[in-house]
C-alpha cells in the first residue's frame, strides 16, 4: 500500500537550542491546529487525524528533537521543558504570533500542558490525549522493545502488533515513516537510542499546571490504555474549563490504534462554541 503525500509539505525550523526541527505541514484553511507525537513514534503518528482536521484546520505536526527529521541532541537534553522550547521557537517562526490550538498525545500531550500553562496567551483550544501528569515508574523502568527489524515485513507485523485495532493504511504509514535505514541493512526507529534507555517525562509532576490552564481543553481516554480512567478524570476536574471523553477500541496511542475514534470528538470540539 502505497503512502500517500499529496498536499503535505515538510519544513525545517530553528529550536531552542539552535537545532533543528522538523514538521509537517498537512495544509488546510483556518486556525492553526499543532499535533504533538509520544515517545515511540512521531510527526506521521497524526496523518489520519491531520488529513480529517485540515477541513477546518491549518494542520502541522511536528518531530520533537532526538526523532524523525529532527535534530539529535548531542547532549541528552530531552526533557518535557526542552521540547517546550523547541515549541515556543518553532511557534515563533511558524504561527506568526497568532494563537493555536495544541493537540498532544502521550509524551506530547505533557508537552502541550506545559505550554499552554506557561504561553496562556499562546493557545486557543488544548487537546490532551491519554496521559497522566505523574508517574509511578522512574525514567529507566522501560518495557523491551526490538532495536531494529530485518525487513519492512518485520516491521509493519511489529506495528500490527503494537497497534492492534490499526487499519491497514495507518500500520503502512507507522511502518514507513517510523523506521529508517540501519547497519546491517536492517530498518530501526528513527529516534536517538537514547530512549531505549531512558524516558525523562517520567520524573514529571504536571498536576500544578491544570489549574493554571486557560484554554478550553479536551482530555481523551482510551478504553484499553494502561492510563487510569479516574486519573484523567481527576485532571478534567482540576482543569478549569474542560470536558472528558472516552475513545472506545483504542490502545494507548489514539492517533495511531483508532484515528476514526478520536477525530469525532477532535472536530466537535475544535469547531464548537
Amino acid at each position: 500500500m502505497a503512502l500517500t503525500t499529496e498536499g503535505i509539505s515538510h519544513f525545517f525550523v530553528e529550536g531552542a537550542a539552535g537545532n533543528r526541527v522538523h514538521g509537517l505541514d498537512f495544509g488546510g484553511d483556518g486556525p492553526m491546529l499543532v499535533c504533538l507525537h509520544g515517545v515511540t513514534g512521531n510527526a506521521w503518528n497524526w496523518y489520519e487525524v491531520a488529513l480529517a482536521a485540515r477541513g477546518s484546520r491549518r494542520v502541522i505536526a511536528l518531530d520533537f528533537r532526538g526523532y524523525g527529521e529532527s535534530q539529535w541532541s548531542p547532549t541528552g537534553d530531552y526533557s518535557t521543558a526542552d521540547h517546550v522550547a523547541d515549541l515556543a521557537r518553532v511557534l515563533e517562526q511558524v504561527s506568526g504570533g497568532s494563537p493555536v490550538d495544541l493537540a498532544g498525545a502521550s509524551w506530547g500531550a505533557l508537552v502541550a500542558i506545559q505550554y499552554a500553562a506557561e504561553h496562556p496567551e499562546g493557545v486557543g483550544r488544548l487537546v490532551v490525549v491519554d496521559v497522566e501528569p505523574s508517574f509511578e515508574q522512574g525514567e529507566t523502568d522501560l518495557f523491551p522493545r526490538p532495536r531494529d527489524h530485518a525487513d519492512p515485513d518485520e516491521a509493519r507485523a511489529a506495528v500490527a502488533s503494537a497497534y492492534p485495532n490499526a487499519g491497514a493504511g495507518m500500520v503502512e504509514v507507522v511502518a514507513a515513516t517510523c523506521y529508517g535505514p540501519a547497519e546491517g541493512g536492517r530498518l530501526a526507529p528513527k529516534h536517538d537510542p537514547f530512549f531505549f534507555e531512558r524516558w525523562p517525562f517520567r520524573s514529571d509532576d504536571h498536576w500544578g499546571r491544570l489549574p493554571r490552564i486557560r484554554a478550553k481543553t479536551l482530555h481523551v481516554h482510551a478504553s484499553d490504555s494502561f492510563v487510569r480512567a479516574d486519573v484523567m478524570a481527576e485532571m478534567d476536574r482540576l482543569t478549569p474549563d474542560s470536558r472528558l471523553v472516552e475513545v472506545s477500541g483504542s490502545t494507548h496511542v489514539v492517533p495511531v490504534d483508532n484515528p476514526a475514534g478520536l477525530i469525532e470528538p477532535l472536530m466537535e470540539f475544535l469547531t464548537g462554541a
